[in-house]
């Protein structure tokens, strides 16, 4: 039987690779509800909860003393911190399942596309939060797949830095 489980780990990797690699899942419908936020709904276990997705302007203080990114970009004007949160709590995306987790990362997503198109910004950061200090429960998945879909913005690029990902001009 072990034989079996072994032969099953890579094909279950594949699949997730291939589910997240090709963003499969669509996005839900979202609303800007100002120049520099965004909302959707999301239905989490047995509650529907709102999602609010922030792009904050950096501070260049705060740039180096709380966020990382790289000497070029730190000097920049609009560079935004993305931060998103689920019904006020910035954590509780990980209680919900893969799918529901995929399904907000697909919109959150969608939303920067969104962002990067009508406000041109130099640079965006993003980190994720897990539910307890050092688990590692989701991030994984959470930077493979954010990763993976912001590499695909015309005329950015994406990286992955200490905890987050940076997505700048080219």
């Amino acid at each position: 039987m072990s034989k079996m489980s072994t032969l099953m780990i890579p094909i279950l990797k594949e699949i997730l690779m291939k589910e997240i690699g090709e963003s499969n899942i669509p996005p839900l419908d979202w609303k800007q509800v100002s120049h520099t936020k965004y909302k959707f709904l999301v239905d989490i276990g047995d509650f529907t909860e709102t999602v609010t997705v922030q792009f904050e302007d950096f501070d260049q203080d705060q740039v180096s003393k709380q966020f990382y990114l790289p000497a070029k970009l730190q000097n920049l004007d609009k560079t935004y911190n993305v931060a998103y949160d689920v019904s006020g709590d910035d954590v509780q995306f990980s209680q919900s399942n893969i799918k529901t987790l995929l399904t907000i990362l697909s919109t959150v997503t969608v939303i920067i596309k969104d962002f990067i198109s009508s406000k041109d910004p130099n640079a965006l950061y993003l980190e994720a939060t897990e539910k307890q200090q050092g688990k590692l429960q989701k991030s994984n998945l959470y930077k493979a797949y954010i990763l993976q879909q912001l590499k695909t913005i015309p005329g950015y690029q994406a990286e992955s830095r200490r905890e987050g990902e940076i997505v700048f001009k080219k």
